[in-house]
């Protein structure tokens, strides 16, 4: 039996299956720049927060020392004052 050459099939794609294969790979990519993005973000909130933490920890430190360095300068101005600012007495 002969095939006549009307009854050909055509295995080539469409042009509108081209453009859906296409889009399809877009959505794709764009997911994956999505998950990306996402697991960037969890990972910077994460940096953020350590850094939250080390900045609140440096501010008591800073505290701290001021209230140290005021204790010395009472401490330096009584002593002063009883020595007479180094003139004799």
């Amino acid at each position: 039996m002969r095939r006549s050459a009307s009854k050909k099939v055509d295995l080539r794609l469409s042009e509108h299956d081209e453009k859906i294969i296409a889009h399809d790979k877009s959505l794709a990519g764009i997911r994956t720049i999505l998950r990306t993005g996402m697991k960037m973000l969890v990972e910077m909130e994460s940096k953020m927060n350590a850094l939250i933490d080390s900045e609140a920890r440096f501010y008591d430190s800073l505290q701290e020392l001021a209230q140290a360095q005021k204790r010395t300068e009472e401490s330096l101005k009584r002593f002063l004052d009883r020595s007479g600012n180094g003139h004799g007495s």
